[in-house]
């Protein structure tokens, strides 16, 4: 686990690339999202012993009472507090996601003096930013592989959360092919610390894949000299 909180070192980016400037900010942000993970885990996890250890020691000497309401208290806890405080990090995750895009997008404007701006183009949220870093910026490949599919499907989990519960409408398949745990009652996702984990290490390897990736020679937003 790691307890630290991690931060850039602003010497190991070429920061005037807008690239390199995007993920130094990037960093800023992702890094230490790392230390709240685990640190909510360990939150969560003493919560969870808290409740057993009243509910064995009330059991001990007798005292039903106690003993009910922290076997009541830890099932509810684990029932709901815990999927909750996953969502919580998978909302703030995603955000930092999308403002690193933007970021990104807005680094290769100001740099290169693109007339075009990323409110200019078509979509929403990570789409219309990669879509303004490939038509105007000229950085191909973004959705070369199926990294940018789980990417998009963790952005879609967020959606669920914030607009149905974290019920899933529509298709599935791709949650099923991300290994999403969906509740058959109702579909809705559920989370360990082990998904939220693997979703910010998959987004950390995006994010530095696409942020170092050159563009090609077409300046298609750029002011002529």
């Amino acid at each position: 686990m790691e307890y630290d909180v991690k931060f850039p070192d602003m010497a190991n980016y070429d920061i005037k690339k807008p690239g390199e400037m995007a993920l130094y900010h990037a960093h800023c942000d992702f890094m230490p999202f790392r230390s709240v993970i685990e640190t909510t885990q360990v939150s969560l996890s003493a919560m969870r012993e808290y409740y057993h250890e009243h509910t064995e020691k009330a059991r001990e000497v007798g005292d039903y009472v106690t003993e009910e309401w922290a076997m009541t208290s830890g099932m509810l806890y684990t029932a709901r507090a815990i999927p909750l405080s996953y969502y919580s990090l998978v909302l703030v995750m995603v955000s930092l996601l999308e403002e690193a895009f933007n970021t990104l997008c807005r680094a290769y404007c100001i740099i290169n003096k693109y007339q075009i701006v990323q409110k200019d183009m078509a979509g929403q949220g990570l789409e219309r930013a990669v879509n303004y870093l490939e038509k105007v910026a000229s950085v191909r490949g973004i959705k070369s592989d199926t990294q940018w599919e789980y990417v998009k499907t963790i952005r879609d989990a967020r959606n669920m959360v914030v607009h149905n519960g974290g019920r899933v409408t529509g298709k599935k398949d791709a949650y099923k092919k991300f290994g999403f745990y969906l509740h058959e009652e109702d579909s809705r996702l559920d989370f360990e610390h082990d998904d939220i984990v693997r979703m910010y290490e998959a987004i950390m390897e995006f994010i530095d894949r696409v942020f170092r990736m050159e563009p090609s020679n077409e300046m298609i937003g750029a002011i002529s000299e």
